[in-house]
């Protein structure tokens, strides 16, 4: 995105800031800086390599908030249980949306890009919502610092991306209904900070997981020694 961004306003600056209201913005949109050439394969390459790793991970959280349920009180078991069916959807979907809007750009099919970012973008709020309560209810009775610090980080991010989520849609409107010059630039900047925060939320998996290991293995009947051991000690 950094990439992007820099060779867009270096090179681009007119095109990527050229809105359908013909007033001045400083400000290119996400959509507009991974639109063009050769920003839009950087991106797409970049998206490609990380969405399979990221489709296991939530499969992974899926599974952690699965075993955290023995700190969630029995009377709420039922609800939290929901709570992480939901979320796992949530997050595949926020996945697959990134992938639709940046293999479907703003300048090649406007309607369809724009439906899939709001698809995004609910499912987004949505899964740090979601992930938000989850960690609410399974904290353990004498949590350790860096879940102390994943959940108020999370809980920080949530309502950074809450606030920036509303001015988004309001700087919006006032660029679409009444093309107020730097309208736009302000709804990018919005858009900007969203991504950026989105992004360190997902990076809390460090904190929430820090001594999990992805490990490649043969079947238990003809797997190595130490490979056995390793799931024997993870079980």
């Amino acid at each position: 995105m950094v990439f992007c961004f820099i060779t867009s306003m270096i090179f681009s600056f007119e095109f990527v800031n050229t809105t359908i209201c013909p007033v001045f913005n400083f400000c290119p949109s996400v959509s507009a800086i991974t639109g063009i050439s050769p920003q839009r394969y950087v991106w797409r390459i970049s998206v490609a390599l990380h969405s399979t790793p990221r489709l296991l991970l939530a499969s992974v959280y899926y599974s952690h908030y699965l075993r955290k349920s023995k700190n969630v009180e029995d009377e709420s078991k039922s609800f939290y249980k929901n709570i992480v069916k939901m979320n796992y959807w949530f997050h595949v979907t926020e996945i697959m949306a990134l992938i639709g809007v940046t293999y479907i750009s703003n300048k090649e099919n406007y309607p369809v890009h724009e439906k899939i970012f709001i698809i995004f973008m609910a499912a987004s709020i949505s899964y740090m919502l979601s992930t938000c309560i989850l960690s609410g209810l399974n904290k353990s009775p004498t949590p350790t610092n860096l879940e102390n610090l994943s959940y108020r980080t999370k809980l920080f991010l949530c309502v950074i991306i809450a606030l920036t989520s509303l001015g988004m849609m309001y700087f919006f409107y006032k660029h679409r209904v009444y093309c107020e010059e730097l309208a736009f630039s302000w709804f990018a900047l919005c858009e900007y900070v969203i991504c950026f925060a989105n992004m360190a939320f997902h990076a809390t998996i460090i904190w929430d997981m820090p001594a999990e290991e992805i490990v490649i293995c043969l079947p238990l009947s003809h797997s190595s020694p130490n490979c056995q051991g390793m799931i024997k000690k993870n079980e």
